[in-house]
């Protein structure tokens, strides 16, 4: 029944009970018959009967009617509460997909950092992710400022500079029903390259050089750190999260002659060290006062720092060989023998002197990149066993010469032939003219003019004749088992036997990682008596002629994370004289653009700033 037809028919009951209570009043006033006043009374009593009952009725539709006008209020409110919140979910899902996109682009970015450039193209080849029913309708990476180097102050790598790019991530999405939700991040896209340091030894560093020793640049060592000597410059800061001892770590020598500047470039003499100041303030007092705290033990409370190469990587195997089918992920990350455009196995036992070498030897180059026809091949490659001997080693040689001139003349600028990693590994055994047992080795000549950045790497014994990239500066490094130095005035035929070639001032401009030898342990300890020297940093990159006064000039970043597994001989001074060393770190390399090919790196991306788009 229509609500206005029910309130307009309680309304004339209403009306005709009220006329009947008035004509009911009046008879009685006037006394009307008792009949006829009795009807009326009747017709009265049941017309106000029937006015309660009606009143009760319109208030019950009343409340009837209020409860249905709330129920309609709280129904439309629902409605609204519900719109509006299924508003804000879609809104919500198009802010976390834009939120997923930018941090899509920060991972990309991490992973276009593992040769510590972030060049233009990998910039613009970042995109958005794909996801089911989201749309991005706008998505970009783009570089502010320039490229800087700073320090690291937290996380696994404080100590550490990295090669920070300021980045930002602009990333909008659209959500299935329209709605679109836009964020933008502010991040910090560092390389933390290994090669930053003068000097970085993984364990005990040891320097005891007799001629003078003058280093430029931060030397660390995450092992103990030994100094004694009569010529020995430090010129920057020197750090060890555990002990500096002024003696050699083989026996109880302290020579007085280490030096380490002040602040002011001053020349000051070490003459305390953590066994004649074991309490930490009182050595961080002396090092305050001396060196302005350039050199920091652990009384300083100096971190070990952490290698940047994969989580449980051990670092020999950067310069291990590939192994198809077993190499994982962070293998084939981390090891030069997967980075190398040119890979090259060498089977000595099939390759007989003046037998065609190219012939013989498997390479295999990189997508897009060709090789040497067998004539120029011959002229760049040439095998030859036992051809000089190694005084250290007390093994002749089998080398693998490789003629630089001739393999930058035929490259040329053409980026099919130009390699910028030669990585070279040796297999079988072959002709032994000595029987002295196979030692296979590289040896690079013809190299002090380097055309452009090229970083040659083995898992053997790498040998360098002459000046090396001393011409036109190119990002250079040699990554092996060892690092041997061969003078201008090398002669294969003065190195027959127990005789020396003498030396000639040589200069060398190239990154160094390879293996040291240590001395096994510290003749103070319990149970070591008189071991055997290792070499020291000095010996580092190795030496096997009478130098005579003449001078190594070196700039680079000398870099040691393991021990040798190739070129186990022991360290002896007998075999050849030491150079003079001018030895710094080459500040080049704190630019991105002038860290040698392949160097292990580490990429890492921290927000700094996040803001939604309206």
């Amino acid at each position: 029944m229509h609500k206005s037809f029910v309130l307009k028919h309680l309304w004339r009951v209403h009306h005709r009970g009220m006329r009947l209570a008035r004509s009911d009043r009046y008879n009685a006033a006037h006394g009307g018959g008792t009949k006829t006043g009795t009807r009326i009374r009747g017709v009265a009593t049941m017309a106000i009967s029937h006015d309660r009952r009606g009143f009760a009725l319109e208030a019950t539709l009343g409340i009837l009617i209020l409860m249905s006008v709330l129920i309609v209020t709280v129904y439309a409110s629902a409605m609204a509460a519900f719109r509006g919140g299924r508003t804000d979910y879609t809104k919500q899902r198009s802010y976390y997909a834009a939120e997923a996109g930018a941090e899509s682009g920060m991972a990309q970015l991490a992973d276009a950092l593992e040769d510590a450039v972030l060049e233009d193209g990998e910039v613009s080849s970042i995109t958005a992710p794909t996801m089911p029913g989201f749309v991005f309708d706008s998505f970009a990476v783009t570089k502010i400022d320039t490229v800087k180097a700073e320090r690291i102050t937290d996380g696994s790598f404080a100590g550490l500079y990295a090669l920070t790019q300021l980045v930002d991530v602009y990333s909008e999405a659209r959500a299935p029903d329209g709605s679109t939700s836009a964020v933008v991040v502010t991040a910090k896209a560092q390389a933390i390259p290994i090669f930053q340091f003068g000097v970085f030894y993984e364990k005990d560093l040891e320097i005891h050089n007799g001629p003078p020793m003058t280093f430029a640049g931060w030397v660390h060592t995450n092992g103990n750190l030994y100094l004694s000597s009569n010529s020995q410059y430090f010129e920057d800061l020197v750090t060890t999260p555990n002990e500096m001892y002024h003696h050699r770590k083989n026996s109880h020598t302290t020579l007085t002659g280490v030096y380490i500047h002040d602040a002011s470039a001053n020349d000051v003499q070490l003459n305390f060290d953590s066994r004649s100041t074991p309490d930490h303030s009182d050595f961080r007092n002396a090092s305050d006062l001396a060196f302005d705290n350039r050199l920091k033990t652990n009384a300083y409370g100096v971190d070990s720092l952490t290698v940047p190469l994969p989580d449980g990587m051990d670092p020999v195997n950067v310069i291990e060989r590939r192994l198809p089918g077993t190499d994982g992920a962070l293998e084939i990350q981390a090891k030069m023998s997967w980075k190398a455009d040119w890979y090259i196995e060498v089977p000595v036992n099939s390759m007989p002197n003046g037998s065609d070498f190219c012939t013989q030897y498997v390479s295999t180059r990189a997508a897009g990149k060709i090789l040497p026809n067998a004539a120029t091949c011959n002229l760049i490659f040439d095998l030859e066993y036992d051809q000089f001997r190694d005084g250290r080693e007390g093994n002749f040689v089998d080398v693998l010469n490789i003629d630089m001139d001739e393999l930058f003349a035929w490259a040329g600028t053409d980026s099919t032939r130009i390699s910028e990693i030669l990585y070279v590994h040796f297999t079988g055994t072959g002709p032994d003219p000595q029987s002295d047992g196979q030692y296979p080795a590289i040896r690079l000549f013809n190299a002090a003019t380097l055309d452009h950045p090229i970083t040659v790497a083995s898992r053997h014994p790498i040998y360098v004749r002459g000046d090396y990239n001393s011409g036109a500066w190119q990002p250079a490094a040699l990554i092996g088992d060892n690092v041997t130095y061969l003078s201008d005035n090398w002669n294969d035929a003065n190195q027959q036997g127990s005789a020396v070639n003498n030396a000639t001032s040589t200069t060398v401009y190239a990154a160094i990682m390879s293996g040291h030898s240590g001395t096994p342990c510290d003749h103070m300890d319990v149970g070591c008596s008189s071991p055997p020297y290792g070499g020291g940093l000095e010996n580092f990159p190795r030496f096997l002629e009478d130098w005579g006064g003449e001078t190594l000039f070196y700039r680079g970043s000398l870099v040691s994370l393991y021990f040798p597994q190739q070129s186990t001989g022991a360290w002896g001074g007998h075999y050849y004289n030491p150079p003079n060393r001018d030895w710094a770190f080459d500040l080049r390399f704190q630019d991105p653009q002038n860290l040698p090919p392949g160097t292990p790196v580490v990429g890492n991306v921290l927000h700094t700033a996040f803001r939604p788009v309206f």
